[in-house]
C-alpha cells in the first residue's frame, strides 16, 4: 500500500511539475483572481474612479485659465500654437504656468493627458466661454428681476483702454428708470 501512495504522488508531481510549469502559472492565476483586491472588477473601478479624477482637475484648470482670460478680457488664442511656439497663446500658455506650479494639474495636464482628452482645443476653449456667457447672462436677469431692458455695447476704447458697456434697465413708457455705465 505504500508502495501505491508513493507512485501515485510520484505521478502527482509529474503532472503538477517545477514551480514554473504552466500548471503553477495557472494556479497561481486563480488564486490571484480569488483575491478580490486584485480582481479585474476592482482594478477597472479604482482606474475609473482615478480618471474620473482626473478629469475634473483638467476640467477645473481649463475653466480657472478660460474664467482668467475672460475676466481681463484677453484673447485665448495665439497666431502659433503648436507644441514648439515659444509662444502658444494665452490659454496655453497660463495653463503650462498652473501645470508648472501646481503638482497636481501638472500630472494631469498637457502629456500626462489622454491624447484626445486634454481639454485645450479651440472648441473646448469656445464652450467654456459659451457657458460663461449664458451664465453671466443669466445673473443680469435675474439682477434686473424681470423688467425690461436695454444693453448698449460700444466696443471702443477710452483713454485708459477699458471697454465701455451701459445697461440700461427698467424701460417703461418710453422713460429710463436706471442707467449705469460698467467697465
Amino acid at each position: 500500500m505504500g508502495f501505491q501512495i508513493e507512485k501515485k504522488r510520484e505521478r502527482f508531481d509529474l503532472h503538477i511539475g517545477k514551480s514554473n510549469s504552466s500548471h503553477n502559472a495557472s494556479r497561481i492565476k486563480c488564486e490571484n483572481l480569488k483575491n478580490e483586491k486584485q480582481s479585474i472588477m476592482t482594478l477597472l473601478s479604482e482606474q475609473t474612479v482615478k480618471s474620473q479624477s482626473d478629469y475634473q482637475t483638467r476640467l477645473n484648470a481649463s475653466i480657472e485659465c478660460a474664467r482668467f482670460l475672460l475676466h481681463q478680457g484677453l484673447p485665448f488664442r495665439g497666431h502659433d500654437e503648436c507644441e514648439c511656439s515659444s509662444n502658444q497663446g494665452n490659454y496655453l500658455e497660463l495653463l503650462h504656468f498652473l501645470s508648472k506650479n501646481n503638482e497636481a494639474i501638472k500630472r494631469v495636464t498637457f502629456s500626462e493627458a489622454p491624447k484626445h482628452n486634454k481639454l485645450i482645443s479651440p472648441d473646448i476653449q469656445k464652450d467654456i466661454t459659451q457657458a460663461a456667457a449664458e451664465k453671466i447672462t443669466n445673473v443680469i436677469i435675474k439682477d434686473l428681476d424681470d423688467s425690461l431692458f436695454l444693453i448698449l455695447n460700444n466696443e471702443s476704447r477710452d483713454i485708459s483702454i477699458k471697454e465701455q458697456m451701459t445697461v440700461i434697465e427698467g424701460l417703461e413708457n418710453g422713460e429710463i428708470s436706471n442707467g449705469r455705465g460698467l467697465n
